[in-house]
């Protein structure tokens, strides 16, 4: 159900929800010998390893040795993908339950795991568990059934154009920018249907090439009315993106024997609909499997041919960069800070150098995402510091071990040597909290990605974790690709749009790039 100022969450300015969060092990999350013992030992260990978790680079000293193969892009999509499918396991709450801060600077006192019965009854995803871009569409727009129900008021029909175009509502003509408020209190605030994608500028620069590349599709379908033409649009816009997920993104960062294993055999674990058969996600995943990415972001970007950003400048929500040299006087993005494409993705066809890469998939964070500015109030400066904040909301909301997840897999767990690693400040984080042979989910994930794959993609239990709720949700959802390859617009390469005599594919995010028309 779509939520509403009574049910105790803002709503204004973007769409929510109210799904069900649940356990893929929930034996496992029950029982305490798979769970981190519980003790202010551990808690300070955890605030100990995360501290240890800094990546080295600068832009003066690059440390290109952690640098993988993947595109830059491949993080913020995943981000993107994250945002599309949950939501609410990351903020602090009003009461103390489930906080880890006590809004002064320090780990609240006594902090303890909470009991599984109490997550799922306290924690609700505010997300659709579906690829279903409700962040560009929300519920579609109020002129859809104006005609026959004039004044329904829809929670996202700000995101449209206001004539029965029905096209998604775009930034100032001639550069990249999401739509934003032009004036009042929320001045510069983007009108989108999840203010996450405003988070940081990679982020907020891919949105709106989404946004750009749904109206440029829009322009190539036809119908007798305008809402037969956006019904289209939608359909053909989420299809390429859940197909960029299966064929592009997951092969990237999982191990594509297991991505394969999944598509043709099907989730082993993972049973979307166990939850008294609602589509439930998987703490899991939300909590611990899918913040792999935090470790593939850089330490900068390379924004453009004259403009390189230090994370801590990348990652300043628009509204709150004040006198930020981004964004101008009229609270919009300067034209000369948009991102250039051919520095994120692989645009092979151009004459230009490659993209940058992700960094690897280990247990290193850019040093910027220590002291990030991104929740409500003076909420202390231990939650400021993002791998600590992972760590310790994995032990409160019982999330098991990686061993344990392991055994529930039927692969056999890392050594405890394999876990410590040759790392000194790791290794003695690692070694005071007792975690070589019950290690956070979160960091195990990590660390198996380096040990099995050398950080370039997951290792086993992180791949399976991954590809088995992303392929398991699209198998479970009648309206996704995968569910409709009879369709003509469905191929092997991708989804085809047709313009008059000409069709194209739309099988990578390059492909979104360039039909969009940003391959700059």
């Amino acid at each position: 159900m779509k939520m509403s100022h009574h049910d105790g969450v803002e709503a204004e300015g973007q769409v929510l929800f109210c799904t069900p969060f649940g356990y893929m092990f929930e034996d496992a999350a029950r029982s305490q010998t798979c769970l981190l013992p519980v003790s202010k030992k551990t808690v300070d260990a955890l605030l100990k390893l995360g501290e240890a978790m800094g990546d080295p680079g600068t832009q003066a000293d690059p440390q290109p040795q952690f640098d993988s193969d993947i595109p830059a892009i491949m993080t913020y999509f995943g981000q993107f993908i994250d945002h599309d499918l949950t939501a609410r396991t990351d903020r602090e709450t009003a009461d103390g339950g489930l906080s880890i801060s006590d809004g002064k600077g320090d780990v609240r006192p006594g902090m303890k795991p909470v009991a599984p019965d109490e997550i799922v009854q306290q924690v609700f995803n505010a997300r659709r568990p579906q690829f279903d871009l409700d962040s560009l569409f929300g519920d579609g727009p109020s002129l859809i059934a104006a005609t026959s129900n004039p004044g329904l008021i829809n929670t996202a029909s700000d995101q449209f154009y206001e004539d029965l175009r029905l096209k998604v509502r775009f930034g100032p003509d001639g550069y990249l920018d999401l739509p934003r408020r032009a004036d009042g209190p929320e001045a510069g605030k983007a009108i989108i249907g999840d203010d996450r994608n405003d988070e940081n500028l990679n982020v907020s620069q891919f949105h709106a090439a989404m946004l750009r590349f749904n109206n440029v599709v829009f322009e190539s379908t036809h119908g007798s009315s305008a809402q037969s033409r956006y019904s289209q649009t939608r359909r053909l816009v989420r299809w390429a993106y859940q197909y960029i997920v299966v064929n592009e993104y997951l092969p990237a960062v999982c191990d594509p024997s297991i991505v394969e294993d999944v598509l043709l055999n099907g989730p082993r674990f993972y049973n979307p609909a166990a939850n008294n058969g609602a589509v439930f996600m998987p703490l899991e995943f939300s909590v611990a499997g899918f913040r792999f990415a935090h470790s593939m972001i850089r330490p900068f970007y390379k924004v453009n041919d004259d403009v390189t950003l230090n994370i801590d400048e990348i990652l300043e929500p628009a509204r709150d960069r004040g006198a930020n040299t981004l964004v101008g006087t009229d609270h919009r993005l300067k034209p000369e800070n948009v991102v250039s494409w051919r520095n994120y993705v692989d645009l092979t066809a151009d004459v230009f150098g490659g993209p940058q890469r992700t960094r690897l998939i280990d247990p290193r964070l850019a040093k910027g995402l220590n002291s990030l500015n991104f929740t409500q109030g003076d909420i202390g400066k231990m939650m400021a510091m993002l791998a600590q904040r992972n760590l310790l909301r994995g032990y409160l909301f019982s999330i098991p071990t990686g061993q344990a997840v392991a055994a529930q897999m039927g692969i056999v767990p890392m050594t405890a040597q394999e876990v410590t690693g040759d790392d000194p400040a790791l290794a003695q984080a690692i070694t005071e909290g007792g975690f070589a042979n019950r290690t956070p989910l979160w960091y195990y994930i990590l660390r198996e990605a380096v040990v099995h794959k050398g950080g370039r993609t997951l290792g086993a239990v992180g791949s399976r974790l991954v590809a088995e709720v992303i392929v398991g949700l699209l198998k479970s959802d009648p309206n996704s690709y995968l569910n409709h390859t009879v369709n003509r617009a469905v191929t092997a390469k991708g989804i085809e749009i047709t313009s008059g005599f000409n069709t194209t594919t739309i099988g990578s995010l390059a492909d979104i790039i360039r039909y969009a028309g940003l391959r700059k």
